[in-house]
């Protein structure tokens, strides 16, 4: 059985095996820092809804690998009602009898056993990304270090240049060089305006805006002397708007998939925009072909199609420029993907991650149910993606993990959830704003 990051497609049928793979891949699990060791145990706690939208995005030739903590009868229930609402959404869905469940902490070698228990039960095992933690699945040692060096965001700094890929000025440097006068020069140059970017992690827990040196050397206080920190000047958000893409590299060809706008909320990232006035002039579709030509000839192209995550910035004048790429797949696919099949109508979708009060969730599911996409005909519409199995402490009360979208209307939407659901239930939604998005 083949493995790897394969874009989604109906001509292979595909095990959907991922959980928290990013810290693995310039990590060893065994020797994580403690904030590691948190970072790594979030991503594994977010993942779990990437498992659940999957069974929205395959066919019914595939399988679905999830978390045994899904098998919780009361998560059963609500298992059960997602999948009946992907089943209205979308032509085509992951056979419910076709999921297995596996013990999240040893997630990869139970799906290896389920592998080696039923060598044709598909054509290929589709990773988030090829990593150390899944290496028991992809069994190739040449695969992960083409993945290193391509998710590699300090490689892609200083190659990316060659292959007519403008990227922000970067110094890169180790902790123990930043009380030297080069990066005290950097920080001047750019008016102290820099981002610290660090290898491996997810969920820009690698990434952070540092106004001195002083700041980055809290942000990497935990790492050796020579830990690698990539520093690059701060784009002006006044000027640039922060985007990302996704394309499918094959063999002989290099396609868009999906275009989206990230939106902000007191700096943070909170959602993406998805519509069709988001989208890419010919001259800025040269640059991101570029960057896909760029992730082929370091080998990451597969016959299947892999996919591959562009972050990058335009300008008011609709220049580009390219801040890191992933290859694997990305947060941002799994929602664009549903959307592209289910259909909007036309109309913007803002897909977000946010927070519901254990409590509160029968509630939240019914809401779901009543705005669904596709049946519902007001102002706006609800997608559901998938939700949390791990419950989030937060202020004495539990919560856990939603990933949905808002279909239409935004603001009509925070009125009727606030009317209906009241205080707890999507807490991010209460601060995304389409005015505000960077």
């Amino acid at each position: 059985m083949k493995a790897g990051s394969f874009f989604p497609g109906t001509h292979y049928s595909s095990l959907y095996a991922m959980a928290g793979d990013d810290c693995s891949l310039f990590f060893d699990l065994g020797e994580l820092t403690p904030k590691q060791q948190q970072d790594h145990r979030d991503n594994i706690e977010l993942t779990a809804m990437l498992q659940v939208a999957l069974a929205c995005i395959g066919h019914d030739r595939d399988h679905l690998a999830l978390y045994e903590n899904y098998q919780d009868p009361e998560l059963q229930k609500v298992l059960n009602r997602y999948h009946n609402f992907f089943t209205r959404m979308v032509d085509d869905v992951v056979p419910i009898e076709h999921f297995s469940y596996h013990p999240a902490l040893s997630y990869y070698d139970s799906v290896a056993k389920l592998i080696s228990d039923n060598p044709n039960l598909t054509e290929v095992a589709n990773l988030y990304m090829s990593s150390g933690s899944n290496s028991v699945i992809h069994r190739n040692e040449a695969l992960l270090e083409m993945n290193r060096n391509v998710n590699s965001k300090k490689h892609f700094a200083e190659n990316a240049p060659e292959f007519g890929i403008p990227v922000p000025d970067t110094l890169i440097t180790t902790k123990a060089e930043l009380t030297g006068g080069t990066v005290s020069s950097f920080f001047n140059k750019h008016r102290n305006n820099i981002v610290a970017k660090l290898l491996g992690l997810a969920g820009a827990r690698n990434v952070t805006m540092v106004d001195s040196i002083i700041e980055c050397q809290e942000f990497v206080a935990e790492y050796e002397d020579d830990f690698v920190i990539l520093l690059q000047q701060r784009l002006d958000l006044d000027f640039y708007s922060e985007m990302t893409v996704d394309l499918v590299v094959s063999n002989n060809d290099i396609k868009l998939s999906n275009v989206r706008k990230i939106l902000f909320a007191d700096g943070l990232w909170v959602g993406n925009l998805i519509g069709e006035g988001v989208a890419l002039t010919d001259e800025q579709w040269s640059v991101l072909r570029n960057v896909g030509e760029y992730a082929r000839q370091q080998g990451y192209v597969t016959e299947e199609g892999s996919n591959l995550g562009i972050d990058y910035f335009v300008g008011q004048d609709g220049s580009v420029i390219v801040t890191e790429i992933n290859a694997r797949w990305t947060g941002g696919l799994f929602p664009a993907e549903i959307l592209r099949q289910s259909g909007t109508g036309g109309r913007d979708a803002v897909p977000f991650f946010d927070l519901v009060l254990i409590e509160k969730r029968e509630a939240y599911v019914d809401f779901l149910d009543c705005y669904l996409l596709g049946e519902y005909e007001g102002d706006f519409a609800m997608a559901p993606f998938g939700f949390g199995c791990f419950p989030i402490n937060m202020d004495g009360q539990k919560y856990f993990y939603t990933w949905q979208a808002v279909v239409g209307d935004l603001e009509a939407f925070k009125s009727v959830k606030k009317k209906e659901l009241g205080e707890g239930v999507m807490l991010t939604a209460d601060i995304i704003s389409l005015s505000t998005s960077g």
